[in-house]
């Protein structure tokens, strides 16, 4: 179990119980040692005030130049400053992407599933939602082509498309490139945006990440957002938006952020620190070991625990894996009989539009629990599920 100096009741996790519910960071990562050097490096600046005012609205230079030479140097593009903007972590980004396109009865497409907290966004926004569902190589194309066709025939066009390309959330299924192509080329013939939630790229364990939607388009009416969540920590809740220039130049004189300035000035300097000091790639690696350890036990376990009609994801990187159940097992149900065993699951209706098409599925987050806590929740969830195929 976890030790007691870091059981503490994080966001949606429960003393006493073994938490495979949420995307959560192993919180050994979070307070290393090289991030308490980066934050005491700001504090201890002779002008460490200026880390505490308003910054610019695009965000903190330094940092805005270091993730523009990074972005450029891993995915062989060609960004310039006026590409990039800092915001605070990817829903802030959503969030704001979704008011400025898409507006209230507006329209988007969404990958069936994808993350519920998106899909909450949008809600809140009074957008209208258009699944399109996914296989293992990603989001169906001819769905897709179907799904608009029938809108064009209605005369409307979706503002965007929503997709989480990489180590998907939630089922860890990376977009080949050969779907992205084709949904590029039908973005074009449609006129909508392409925005990318790329928050687990770098959380690569094998082979290599297939180029990104802004790269393929040459950066054509895509919208690629990243973010620290995933690699340094959740609580500094800090993300960039990269797009066209006029693109970024509307996000960054839209209401928030000339109210509220740049996004979290004294966090964008201590990452800032951070990354100057050579800190963030050695981190990067450790972190796809200890997580690529973590998926290939969640994964050995499931194939020794679970039983006959159960199948399930092999994501090449991220936190998660989608197990589907037999038809005749309800989800919500096996996530409650769990939980009465100390097992924290997440049931799949909420990253569904239409909730129904996830009463048969699980989402098992490997990245928060160790390593022995993950064999024995998936023991316990498999004696579960088996208690109730045993029923029928």
């Amino acid at each position: 179990m976890i030790s007691d100096e870091l059981n503490i009741s994080a966001q949606g996790t429960a003393q006493g119980t073994i938490s495979l519910l949420l995307g959560h960071p192993d919180p050994a990562t979070l307070l290393t040692p090289e991030m308490r050097d980066a934050i005491q490096g700001v504090l201890s600046r002779p002008q460490a005030y200026a880390a505490l005012q308003y910054s610019p609205e695009q965000g903190t230079p330094g940092l805005i130049a270091y993730l523009v030479d990074k972005i450029n140097r891993e995915q062989r593009l060609s960004l310039r400053y006026e590409n990039l903007m800092l915001v605070a972590g990817s829903t802030h980004a959503v969030d704001m992407i979704t008011r400025l396109y898409a507006r209230p009865r507006g329209l988007i497409m969404v990958e069936a599933p994808t993350y519920a907290d998106s899909l909450h966004i949008f809600r809140d926004h009074q957008v209208e939602l258009c699944a399109i569902p996914m296989d293992a190589n990603g989001v169906i194309i001819a769905d897709m082509q179907r799904q608009l066709a029938r809108l064009r025939s209605e005369g409307r066009t979706p503002a965007f498309f929503y997709s989480i390309p990489n180590y998907h959330n939630p089922t860890g299924i990376t977009t080949e490139r050969e779907r992205r192509l084709d949904v590029i080329r039908l973005a074009r013939e449609h006129d909508f945006w392409i925005v990318e939630d790329d928050v687990y790229r770098e959380l690569c364990f094998e082979g290599t990440v297939p180029d990104s939607y802004y790269a393929l388009a040459n950066g054509q009416d895509v919208l690629s957002i990243g973010s620290f969540s995933k690699t340094l920590a959740p609580g500094l809740r800090l993300g960039w938006l990269v797009g066209a220039e006029d693109a970024i130049r509307d996000f960054v004189n839209c209401g928030t952020s000339q109210m509220g300035g740049g996004a979290s000035p004294f966090t964008a300097n201590v990452v800032a620190d951070y990354c100057r000091k050579g800190y963030l790639e050695p981190h990067v690696t450790k972190l796809r070991s200890l997580y690529q350890q973590r998926r290939d036990l969640a994964l050995s376990a499931l194939k020794q625990y679970m039983p006959d009609g159960v199948t399930w994801t092999y994501p090449g990187g991220g936190f998660f894996i989608w197990v589907t159940l037999p038809e005749q097992i309800s989800a919500q149900a096996v996530k409650q009989a769990a939980l009465q065993q100390g097992v924290n699951v997440a049931a799949g209706e909420g990253y569904f539009v239409n909730s129904a098409d996830g009463a048969h599925n699980l989402r098992l987050a490997f990245s928060f629990a160790p390593l022995p806590d993950i064999e024995a929740a998936i023991k316990i969830l498999g004696d579960v599920i088996r208690g109730f195929g045993n029923r029928d």
